[in-house]
């Protein structure tokens, strides 16, 4: 057998006797044996000497509200294992070097002046046999195993030294008594008041009596005589019927019969030695998995091992999490237990654990929340920068503010994280929620704000406000005898401020997502301002003089040109505007480098412009003709037309596309690349608005093509869906949907978007 567990250290005269507290607290030294008086206070820890890698245990007041422990040479060690408001356990690092503790919570520091020791290198290198039968001798090997005074089978069956058959610094052997269960052994040195316990890194399998097959006892009647042959039955102590009754029972040999009584019902027989461990010989009628707890049941996270015991359990197929829509697959199982990995997103709830029959069967389950918040400093101003401390804080994603404001966590540690409060928040107590990334929310206690002391917003534009690129938005504000300058992404721009009022001006570069920035003498404060860009583009291609068209006048006076680097930027699409003032019979010839016409224009009388629309195929002309010796584009004549300017013009698309790609979807068959994904639902779904509309392109692969826009959770259609599926005609190029407020919170808070289609090939996803 591979070595179990080695533990290192130094030991005089035996095992210490643990001392009452003595410590220094905020760096005061103190002596205080007052047990239990309250507040955050450290009255007993220990053992002392320890073993590394053994458990150190500390008892007093408040412990629940110690966040970190530092340990000289390991550092600070968050793993923490709550008992109780009065005690808390931690596993000795292996690095661990002598020294003094120092316990961190949210008021302060407590130092102890008594030093961590260690105990002498006891070894536990093997125990055999394993499986063992009870009643059979178990030898342990090792090292200084003479200084172990009783050894601790699973759910505290105890053999003392006076049961040890050998006591020696090699070895210890007893016999394996009856209520023995498999698991992890302990072997323990007595000592008062905490004995050290070292846990052996293998568990000890205990033999349980056994059969080949569950049988399947569908069907069979009460008063019927039935015969197992079973494994090991002489440790069979009773019979249990489903309903929890015992019935007599007959051994000869390896052979157990007993006559089902007049009650029996549906569900599992075991049987059972006198460890208590149930052990299922037959079902009958449709079996499911019983008397099922979870080990851990609560401070489980993704990526954690957990097992699920009871009865019948090798009938699992596979667990559903809450908060997760895919079943998972155990990655063991017998008879009495199942082991699964818990997948990421699982929430607190209830676990389903289902059969092959389509039996399920619910347990509870609770994941590991934050603990002990608190915020630092309390009160804060508002736009600064808190520490948020406490316990598991490692899975917090966004926190927020007031019901109202939501930040986003970066780099959360199990201790804490800083956060900045938003500025827009009211001052006096606000509300806490701490989002996890698995989805959950935990409130936790309100922090106090009050005002910053630079210039900053107190009144936002409403979310629905539609605030246009070019044009003003206003703002109210505080402090604003410290406003020294506004900018809007980065640039300065044009403000006007009347008292608590605040009036910019919004470049009509502007994008849908800028920041406006309030510059103080003391600081600056920035928002993120929603923009309606300004979606009509314009480019002066030509700016005087006034151009008097006449077929035979002279160039730059009755002709003129236009330069290639005038239409970097014009996209296809676009126009060529001219701005005229015609008379009868007006024409504008429009030629390319070499002359050659693309176009002849003809302006009424009182028309004020006339345009050119820009094809691929003419703006193609327009920049790739070349008269060998100019960079002209383009060669204007006419008559009877004065030009007083020309432009180019367009208009910005606001559609973007957010998935491209090539599906097909025959069949109702769906594609999910949008959906499960934490994610997109946070940084793409939960940013679109209602009144958007959402557009999927495609081409037709088949008869009756159809498409629809569901959500993940189940695929059900968008509840603002006119009808389950759209028609997709091959003369179309896309369907769309606009959004309302229920889509979008589909969305983002059930597990994205899936379109199903019908001889269709998906190609792109688009928003507007």
């Amino acid at each position: 057998m591979n070595k179990i567990l080695k533990l290192t250290g130094a030991m005089a005269l035996g095992l210490a006797v643990m001392l009452p507290a003595v410590l220094t607290s905020c760096g005061k030294e103190e002596y205080d044996t007052n047990q239990y008086k309250g507040g955050v206070n450290l009255n007993v820890w220990g053992p002392r000497p320890v073993a590394r890698g053994g458990e150190l245990r500390f008892l007093g007041s408040g412990m629940d509200q110690i966040t970190s422990i530092s340990i000289p040479g390991s550092g600070e060690v968050t793993d923490i294992k709550v008992i109780a408001a009065d005690e808390i356990r931690i596993t000795v690092p292996q690095d661990a070097e002598p020294g003094k503790v120092v316990l961190h919570h949210a008021g302060g520091d407590i130092t102890s002046l008594t030093q961590l020791s260690f105990t002498e290198p006891i070894s536990l290198e093997s125990m055999t046999p394993s499986p063992v039968k009870p009643g059979q001798t178990l030898t342990l090997k090792g090292d200084y195993l003479n200084l172990i005074s009783e050894v601790i089978l699973p759910e505290d069956v105890v053999i003392s030294e006076d049961d040890f058959l050998t006591h020696e610094r090699a070895e210890i052997s007893f016999t394996v008594p009856e209520e023995a269960k498999s698991g992890r052994i302990i072997i323990s040195d007595g000592g008062e008041p905490l004995p050290n316990w070292i846990y052996s890194e293998e568990e000890l399998i205990v033999v349980l009596p056994s059969v080949e097959k569950v049988a399947d006892m569908t069907g069979v009647k009460p008063g019927e005589t039935v015969t197992f042959t079973i494994s090991d039955i002489d440790l069979v102590k009773s019979v249990e019927m489903p309903g929890g009754e015992s019935v007599d029972f007959v051994v000869e040999g390896d052979k157990l019969s007993f006559v089902f009584p007049e009650n029996v019902s549906d569900g599992t027989v075991t049987v059972i030695p006198a460890s208590g461990v149930k052990v299922a010989i037959a079902t009958i009628g449709v079996a499911l998995p019983g008397e099922v707890v979870a080990d851990p049941a609560t401070g489980i996270w993704s990526g954690d091992d957990i097992r699920f015991k009871g009865v019948n359990m090798e009938l699992v197929t596979n667990i559903t999490f809450p908060g997760v829509g895919e079943a998972v697959k155990p990655s063991a199982k017998s008879s009495t237990e199942v082991a699964v990995t818990v997948p990421e997103g699982a929430q607190s709830g209830k676990a389903v654990l289902h059969t092959a029959s389509g039996g399920a069967v619910e347990v509870e389950i609770s994941t590991l929340k934050p603990e002990t918040v608190s915020y630092n400093p309390d009160p804060a101003s508002l736009a600064s920068v808190v520490r948020v401390s406490g316990r598991n804080l490692q899975h917090v994603a966004s926190v927020t503010f007031g019901g109202t404001a939501t930040v986003e966590v970066k780099n959360p540690q199990a201790n804490g994280f800083d956060i900045e409060i938003p500025a827009t928040l009211p001052e006096g107590p606000n509300t806490v929620v701490l989002a996890l990334t698995n989805g959950e929310q935990v409130e936790c206690g309100a922090i106090n704000l009050k005002a910053p002391v630079c210039a900053y917003a107190t009144v936002l534009p409403a979310e629905d406000a539609e605030i246009h690129a070019g044009e003003t938005v206003t703002l109210t504000i505080a402090n604003g005898d410290r406003l020294t300058a506004v900018k809007v992404n980065g640039q300065k721009v044009q403000y006007i401020l009347n008292s608590y009022t605040l009036i910019v001006q919004i470049p009509s570069s502007s994008g849908k997502d800028s920041v406006v920035t309030l510059v103080s003498d003391n600081g600056e404060i920035s928002y993120n301002i929603a923009v309606i860009p300004a979606t009509h583009q314009e480019r002066v291609l030509y700016d005087g003089p006034m151009i008097d068209l006449n077929w035979s006048g002279d160039e730059g006076v009755n002709k003129f040109r236009i330069y290639k680097e005038k239409f970097e930027g014009v996209p296809v699409g676009g126009k060529v505007v001219f701005h005229v003032t015609p008379s009868d019979g007006a024409q504008i010839q429009v030629n390319d480098a070499n002359w050659g016409q693309i176009a002849v224009l003809e302006p009424k009388t009182g028309d004020t412009t006339i345009a050119l629309e820009l094809p691929a195929e003419i703006r193609d002309r327009i920049m790739n003709s070349n008269d060998g010796w100019s960079d002209t584009a383009l060669i204007i004549q006419g008559a009877n037309c004065v030009v007083s300017k020309v432009t180019g013009e367009w208009e910005l698309s606001l559609e973007t596309s957010f998935w491209e790609g090539n599906i097909e979807l025959p069949s109702y068959t769906g594609m999910t690349d949008l959906a499960w994904k934490d994610d997109l639902c946070a940084n793409l779904f939960a940013t679109w608005k209602p009144g958007q509309t959402i557009r999927a392109y495609y081409t037709v692969a088949g008869d009756e093509p159809k498409l629809k826009f569901g959500r993940g959770e189940d695929w059900s259609a968008l509840p603002g869906s006119e009808s389950e599926y759209q028609d997709c005609p091959a003369s179309q190029k896309f369907v769309e949907h606009v959004l309302t407020a229920d889509d979008i919170d589909q969305l983002v808070n059930h597990h994205g978007l899936i379109i199903q289609g019908n001889h269709i090939i998906l190609t792109k996803l688009t928003i507007e």
